[in-house]
């Protein structure tokens, strides 16, 4: 059986609450009292239970990132990056990071995230709460959280709403960057191998590549325009389809790095020489595309301040504050073998 608190009383002679005020450093107690209660903690090895005193005050120290993610699949190296970046920010805020990750169903059914959220807000095991979705969060979901004054924040993604705190990526200020880099090397015939279709992301992205071309009065061709799943083969499969047009494009915009790698294997399979004869340029900013040959120039994402952002907001609002709301911008970086 576990020491408890009772058994340093009984054999210091003394009330639990006088124990307590001893061990918490409070209170007005005679040197006597503290020795004898200090000797029956060493006598009996008493360890204070801390998660349970905190419980008491509220102040668990403890912070939870709820994701929202596919469970039958990897976590990708995007999610593994951002995660990394969240528990090293609030690590050096002096914080515990838990993790949970959820899919899209429960028991066979749709999750229900509103209450999913709200079950975590009311069991006071977390000071606050991260929310990390590959699926849009709606305000309806977290509003619950907003009326108990729950501390969160929405991470990756924006939610509109009074008491929503949220950091973000600038999605569409990131796919314009790369659309220019492209139309300033005189591309006009530019195939976009766009994200799935209803992620906010992707459309972001697939709007900012529909923009550039209308603002430079280029016609849009559909068929230069394929859906992928943010996977390599999706990438592979999509770059297949438009090496069948006509006339060729002659630069392809890819929504995210890992299905410019498909395209960028498909093209070099064909004898096209990337980036001659068809520019491949992505989208994230992940390790490998620095590594390909010959590399691809991507946007990539701030995973690392997001993380660090998306901590200070959360400690902020532990502490009282008003909530934010943050968009970050993105890199164009070009290899110097480009």
């Amino acid at each position: 059986m576990p020491v408890t608190i009772k058994d340093v009383a009984r054999l210091a002679g003394v009330s639990p609450a006088t124990v307590s005020l001893v061990l918490s450093n409070k209170g007005q107690v005679s040197e006597e009292t503290r020795r004898k209660v200090l000797e029956a903690v060493q006598k009996l090895g008493y360890r204070p239970n801390v998660l349970a005193r905190n419980l008491v005050k509220g102040k668990t120290r403890t912070v939870l990132l709820c994701a929202f993610i596919r469970e039958d699949r990897k976590l990708s190296t995007f999610y593994g990056d951002l995660i990394n970046s969240l528990l090293a920010a609030t690590s050096s805020s002096g914080y515990y990071l838990q993790i949970v990750v959820r899919g899209e169903f429960f028991n066979g059914h749709p999750l229900d995230k509103r209450e999913a959220l709200l079950d975590i807000a009311r069991n006071r095991l977390f000071e606050g709460l991260f929310i990390l979705s590959h699926w849009p969060v709606q305000y309806p979901e977290v509003s619950d959280l907003v009326r108990e004054g729950f501390p969160f924040v929405v991470v990756n993604q924006r939610v509109e709403g009074d008491g929503v705190s949220y950091v973000d990526i600038d999605h569409y200020g990131g796919a314009r960057e790369a659309m220019r880099y492209l139309l300033e090397q005189g591309h006009t015939c530019i195939a976009h191998i766009r994200g799935p279709q209803g992620h906010r992301h992707a459309e972001e992205r697939y709007r900012a590549y529909l923009d550039a071309l209308i603002e430079r009065g280029i016609p849009i061709r559909r068929e230069y325009i394929v859906e992928g799943d943010f996977r390599r083969l999706s990438g592979r499969k999509a770059m297949e389809r438009l090496l069948e047009t006509h006339p060729l494009p002659t630069a392809v915009f890819c929504a995210n790095d890992k299905m410019a790698i498909g395209a960028l294997q498909v093209a070099k399979e064909r004898g096209l020489r990337v980036h001659e004869d068809l520019a491949i340029f992505g989208f994230d900013g992940i390790e490998a595309v620095k590594y390909t040959d010959p590399p691809i120039p991507t946007v990539e994402q701030p995973l690392g301040e997001l993380g660090k952002v998306a901590a200070e907001i959360l400690m902020e609002r532990i502490q009282g504050g008003e909530g934010k709301s943050v968009v970050l911008p993105c890199r164009l970086v070009e290899w110097s073998t480009v």
